[in-house]
């Protein structure tokens, strides 16, 4: 593949395993991982008293949906430098690390980037059509879906990217597509409780956009885009942030305790979500109040998206843990375990 990527007369460095994985961006893997995450355990927690059969089927396309999540997150990074290298947006003058723009900061070929963005797109489409060839054609349709959302997002006409509703858009496909596709794969059913089971994804993959916005709205004024941080100021966009951090956390508190008295019908469990509660508040508050606090502007950037998703796998993982506590606390329950009178 290398060989192939190689423009021996272009004064480019030579494709490397290295240069693909710069391109890939594996730090902000983040918003793949977390929401096969979340569905693997949503696929646990709600099947209530019959619980998902941990089959090799069942397996295969939990690590299936990870890899394919994965492979679409490094798709869009990569098509997202190609597309910024084109437009002229990163430039020796504006980049300030191996993550901000590869292309331009490690002298990556720039036809070698998007031929591995279809490299990239095309293995997706594997290990994602095994998916659905071991569970359901439904798949089939979320994940072309999800598929022309990432060429629109990064390379479209009008990338999705530059304008209002990209952390929207980034939030949904991957919070949403994702985690409910993994609980369909792994359950073959549906429950709408799923749908609310990614909003914890769903908020912090936004967030994760948007810190990087904010901190790019210069950059992004010069070039033209119309980035939600832009339209809203840094500041406004800066309490935005910190609105939806704090939001997240009430979130899973409250739908949680719906879970306990739809579900579990536990005084147990609903006690237990009130230590989750505290637990929460004390793990999380110091992450919270970094991304109140900032700073967010392109030289600290690179401090301001570790924060972030750092914040994103706490919160998801956390997430489930409380899922699964309270599930397990559910299950003791029903089969006598613990003794109580049902709420």
């Amino acid at each position: 593949m290398a060989g192939f990527l190689e423009d021996n007369h272009s004064g480019y460095k030579r494709f490397s395993l290295k240069a693909a994985l710069e391109l890939a961006s594996p730090p902000t893997w983040a918003a793949a991982i977390v929401s096969v995450l979340v569905g693997g355990v949503s696929a646990v927690a709600l099947t209530s008293h019959v619980p998902v059969v941990w089959d090799v089927r069942t397996i295969a396309v939990w690590v299936l949906m990870l890899i394919t999540a994965i492979l679409m997150q490094s798709a869009v990074n990569t098509l997202n430098d190609y597309k910024d290298f084109l437009a002229g947006t990163d430039t020796e003058e504006t980049i300030l690390d191996e993550h901000d723009a590869s292309i331009v900061y490690n002298n990556i070929n720039p036809r070698s980037a998007l031929y591995f963005s279809i490299f990239l797109l095309a293995c997706a489409a594997v290990t994602g059509g095994i998916v659905v060839y071991l569970s359901s054609w439904v798949l089939l349709v979320i994940g072309v879906s999800a598929a022309l959302i990432v060429v629109l997002y990064s390379v479209g006409p009008a990338p999705i990217s530059h304008l209002p509703i990209a952390e929207l858009v980034s939030g949904i496909t991957m919070g949403e597509f994702i985690t409910l596709s993994t609980y369909v794969a792994m359950t073959l059913t549906f429950t709408p409780y799923v749908l609310l089971m990614a909003v914890p994804p769903i908020i912090t993959i936004a967030l994760i956009m948007q810190t990087n916005n904010t901190c790019d709205i210069d950059r992004d004024i010069e070039a033209g885009r119309r980035t939600l941080p832009i339209i809203l100021g840094r500041a406004m966009s800066q309490q935005l942030a910190g609105m939806l951090a704090w939001g997240t956390l009430a979130f899973m508190i409250i739908w949680l305790v719906v879970l306990d008295i739809i579900l579990w019908r536990s005084m147990v469990v609903l006690v237990a979500t009130a230590v989750f509660a505290v637990l929460l508040y004390f793990l999380l508050r110091k992450k919270i109040w970094r991304i109140v606090d900032g700073p967010y502007n392109l030289q600290e950037r690179k401090i301001m998206m570790g924060n972030i998703v750092g914040f994103c796998y706490s919160v998801n993982i956390l997430w489930c843990i409380m899922l699964l506590a309270s599930w397990g606390l559910g299950e003791f329950v029903v089969f006598g375990m613990i003794k109580e009178t049902p709420i």
